[in-house]
C-alpha cells in the first residue's frame, strides 16, 4: 500500500505510524484509559472503536487504510519447516506446524506465513520450506476488522510483532548480523532474536514498566495512570527511587539470563541489542542495562536510517507500528 496507517494497540498506549510511499513520515502515541486493554486484550471493542475514531479525527490521519499488530495473547507465531512445493500445498500443510498448540478444530483459525528459505531434505529430495508462520482465531480477526470499520478505517493487514520487525530489517538493508530487539513495554519485556532478517525466537519477561508505575503510585499517592506520566517525565526524580532501581536490576538480570540461555543452546553471539518501547526512554533503567549486559545497547537507527534525524518521530515507541505499516 502506498499510504497506510500502522497501529500497535498496547496496554498503555496506542502507537501509530503513518507510511507514505514506503517511508514513515509521522509517529503518534496516545495514552489510553486504564483497563481498556488488559494483558494485550481489548476489554471493550466498542469503546476502543470510539477511541480510534477520535484519534482519526483529532490527528487528521491522511488515509483510511490501516494495518494492525495482533498482540501475542491472541495469536501463535513460530518458525518451523514444512513440506510443500506449491502455495496450495504449503497452506494445506501449515496447520500441522501448530498441532502442539492448537487443540480445537483447525477450521476455526486463519493461517499465514512468510517463506524464509527453501531447502531440500530426505532421500526423495522433496522440497521443504523454512517458514515464519502465524495462526489466529477467525472470530478475533473478524472482531478487529469490525472494530476498525466502525472507527472509519479499512483494516487491510494484521500481523504479529515478529513479522513487523522482519519488515523493518528487510527495509534497513544492512549487512547480515546477529542482533536482538529489546522491547521494554508496559506489561512485559521481550527479547526478539534475529539472524539477519531471520527470526530465531523470543524470550518474555512477565513484568515491565507497570512494576515501576506501582512503586511510583504508592510513593507519590497518585493513581496508576498519573504514575505513568510521572515515570515518562521523571517527575520529581520518580525514576531514581531505590525501589525502582531494584526493579531495573531484576529486569537486567532476566535479560542477561535470556541472552545466556540463547547462546548456550546453540544460538549465535548477539552483536548488539536495539532498544524500543516506553522503557527505552528511562535513562536510569538504560544505565542499569548497560552496566549488566555483555553486549552494547543501541537505538533503532539501523532500522530507519536517515529518517531517524529528519523528523521528530519517536521511533522506539512506534517501531512495531512502523513495521506493520510497511507490510
Amino acid at each position: 500500500m502506498k499510504h497506510c496507517i500502522g497501529f500497535d494497540i498496547g496496554n498503555h498506549a496506542v502507537h501509530i505510524a503513518v507510511q507514505k510511499k514506503g517511508s514513515i513520515v509521522r509517529g503518534i502515541s496516545v495514552r489510553i484509559a486504564a483497563d481498556l486493554v488488559k494483558n494485550g486484550v481489548i476489554t471493550s471493542l466498542e469503546a476502543m472503536s470510539d477511541f480510534l475514531k477520535e484519534i482519526r479525527k483529532t490527528q487528521k490521519l491522511p488515509t483510511r487504510n490501516a494495518a494492525l499488530i495482533l498482540p501475542a495473547p491472541l495469536c501463535y507465531c513460530r518458525r518451523f519447516f514444512v513440506a510443500a512445493n506449491t502455495r496450495e500445498q504449503l497452506m494445506f500443510n501449515l496447520p500441522y506446524g501448530f498441532r502442539d498448540f492448537i487443540t480445537d478444530d483447525k477450521s476455526n483459525y486463519f493461517f499465514d506465513c512468510a517463506v524464509l528459505n527453501a531447502v531440500r531434505s530426505g532421500e526423495d529430495h522433496l522440497p521443504e520450506f523454512d517458514v515464519l508462520a502465524t495462526a489466529a482465531r477467525k472470530e478475533v480477526i473478524e472482531d478487529y476488522i469490525n472494530m476498525f470499520h466502525k472507527a472509519g478505517f479499512k483494516l487491510k493487514t494484521i500481523i504479529p510483532e515478529e513479522f513487523a520487525y522482519v519488515n523493518l530489517l528487510r527495509k534497513a538493508s544492512v549487512p547480515p548480523h546477529h542482533h536482538g530487539i529489546l522491547d521494554i513495554g508496559h506489561n512485559a519485556v521481550k527479547l526478539f532474536l534475529y539472524d539477519g532478517t531471520l527470526f530465531e525466537g523470543v524470550r518474555v519477561i512477565d513484568y515491565g514498566c507497570n512494576a515501576l508505575d506501582e512503586i511510583i503510585s504508592e510513593k507519590f499517592g497518585v493513581d496508576s495512570f498519573m504514575a505513568g506520566t510521572y515515570r515518562e517525565n521523571n517527575f520529581n526524580g520518580a525514576n531514581e527511587l531505590d525501589a525502582c532501581r531494584t526493579v531495573y536490576g531484576a529486569m537486567a538480570l532476566e535479560v542477561l539470563k535470556a541472552i545466556n540461555f540463547y547462546r548456550f543452546n546453540g544460538g549465535s553471539s548477539l552483536e548488539h541489542l536495539h532498544c524500543c518501547g516506553g522503557g527505552a526512554h528511562n535513562e536510569a533503567l538504560m544505565n542499569t542495562l548497560r552496566g549488566t549486559l555483555p553486549i552494547p545497547l543501541t537505538d533503532m537507527s539501523e532500522f530507519f536510517g536517515e529518517n531517524q534525524s529528519k523528523d521528530a518521530i519517536d521511533f522506539p515507541l512506534i517501531a512495531t507500528a512502523a513495521g506493520v505499516a510497511l507490510q
